[in-house]
């Protein structure tokens, strides 16, 4: 693979669940929000795109509650009931592939040549934080046919624990190590990020966070999340968008933003935007 002066993609996009579901009702999507991100890739030219979307309200419950985050086993031999993990796996598949479907019928009726493509088929985890296995053929293919390709987080198979969830996130960051696109949009409920959580009385917005060249950034930050979000909240964003910085020296540029806000199509197609509307994540 080539370094980064050849970027292979345009952008990709993270859609967050929090922005395309009520995240705290079951399987409920919201569904302007789902028409403002099709709305996006409508006549994006002849730059390649990935979507790659959030679970939300969809798939996170049934996680949650029959533990496929952990799997069934360890080194040790088993730690959960196979069965009963099994099928919250299949559960939590049925769950978030119904939102997938959802996106993909919304972007074909705009008239977006989109397709949804599921992790599981594609990647294996080991041990839930590394990959044993990632097949992007397709997915290279079907960007080089001029598809949208549509992923999102999902249960896989891992060679260590049986199963786990692999997020939205960090397939996104697995994408950019073979794909180097251009940037990276993260599109959540809020502008960006904010010095503690953004419903609290006196949260400043943040408009750059910069990552030291060891990883680290400076900015202190207080977040909150769901108790059913088996994925990591808005912290495991921020640490994914500055290891994507990081890995790329700051080639690939990162963004934080609102979905459903009047700039956010131009934050995708060209990484501009009013600095207090958004939060860039910068390489020092």
């Amino acid at each position: 693979m080539s370094d980064y002066s050849d970027h292979q993609v345009e952008c990709i996009v993270k859609l967050g669940g929090r922005a395309i579901t009520h995240k705290e009702r079951h399987e409920t999507a919201n569904t302007e929000a789902i028409q403002s991100a099709g709305a996006l890739f409508c006549d994006t030219g002849i730059g390649k795109f990935i979507a790659v979307h959030g679970a939300g309200s969809f798939g996170h419950f049934e996680a949650k509650k029959y533990g496929v985050a952990t799997g069934y086993r360890n080194s040790d031999g088993l730690t959960s009931p196979v069965k009963q993990v099994q099928m919250g796996l299949c559960k939590t598949r049925l769950s978030v592939t119904k939102l997938n479907h959802l996106l993909v019928s919304e972007f074909v009726q705009q008239g977006i040549p989109a397709v949804g493509m599921s992790p599981f088929n594609s990647y294996i985890t080991n041990s839930k934080d590394s990959f044993k296995h990632a097949d992007l053929d397709v997915l290279s293919q079907s960007l080089d046919e001029g598809y949208l390709p549509v992923l999102h987080g999902d249960a896989v198979l891992d060679q260590a624990t049986g199963c786990s969830i692999l997020g939205g996130d960090p397939l996104i960051e697995k994408l950019c190590c073979h794909f180097k696109p251009k940037r990276v949009v993260f599109l959540t409920d809020v502008n960006g990020v904010y010095d503690r959580p953004p419903d609290q009385q006196g949260a400043n917005h943040i408009p750059q966070i910069t990552v030291n060249q060891d990883g680290h950034i400076a900015t202190i930050l207080a977040t909150s999340m769901s108790d059913h979000d088996v994925t990591g909240g808005i912290m495991g964003k921020i640490d994914c968008a500055c290891r994507i910085v990081k890995h790329s020296k700051g080639r690939t540029k990162v963004f934080i933003g609102k979905l459903e806000s009047t700039y956010s199509k131009d934050l995708v197609r060209n990484g501009m935007s009013k600095p207090e509307m958004m939060t860039e994540i910068c390489y020092q």
